[in-house]
């Protein structure tokens, strides 16, 4: 699969509408941050241990995962990482604190399948990627932005790659991820909103189920 370099449109990466991100750009960037789970370890060092595991395993990966295997990875690695929760909210936005417990649960639930499906395949296609981590930045004492690059097999220029992460308790947690400086919770947030005013919350719930059902 040809990756082009993203560029910085309003609607970066064809986004509205198809409402997915290049799919080798979710693997790595997710992944990448799948173990900052240790509060004692900075998050940087953290994400470039995992960073050298994830490209490892892509690079001894002769095929795609097929869709189950991906699936099963990312509930018992990644998802464990990541503040679905707080993602979910802050994408619906307003609406969310209207939702019942039940419309929360599927509305973070579709969330979660939204960015699962982009796995399928994705991981092997990052073999042979080039890592480089850049300076950090220390938002306030629980909240860090680890800023990388990454540059692809394929060629091109380099990939610009950040991740919020958020000090809960003794475990870090991705809270948001940036590519080429567009973050990902806001743009699914102008990508709900149109459906959250035309048909509600039970609206957008229908419309995330829909994306999860296997193609």
């Amino acid at each position: 699969m040809r990756l082009n370099r993203p560029s910085r449109p309003s609607t970066p990466w064809r986004l509205i509408g198809s409402w997915s991100i290049p799919s080798v750009i979710v693997s790595v960037t997710l992944a990448l941050s799948a173990t900052c789970a240790v509060a004692s370890a900075p998050p940087d060092s953290l994400v470039t241990d995992m960073t050298e595991q994830v490209l490892t395993t892509a690079g001894q990966s002769r095929a795609p995962l097929d869709p189950a295997a991906m699936h099963t990875l990312v509930e018992t690695v990644i998802m464990p990482n990541v503040d679905f929760r707080g993602m979910t909210a802050r994408a619906v936005g307003p609406r969310w604190r209207a939702a019942d417990d039940a419309q929360k649960a599927q509305l973070i639930s579709g969330f979660e399948g939204l960015l699962i499906r982009t796995y399928a395949g994705a991981l092997s296609q990052a073999s042979g990627a080039r890592f480089r981590l850049k300076p950090s930045i220390t938002i306030d004492s629980t909240t860090r932005e680890v800023r990388s690059e990454v540059t692809l097999r394929s060629g091109g220029e380099p990939i610009e790659l950040s991740y919020r992460l958020s000090l809960q308790g003794e475990d870090w947690k991705v809270t948001d991820v940036s590519v080429m400086g567009v973050w990902l919770v806001p743009t699914y947030q102008s990508q709900f909103a149109p459906v959250l005013q035309n048909s509600g919350v039970d609206g957008l719930i229908q419309v995330l189920a829909e994306k999860k059902r296997p193609r």
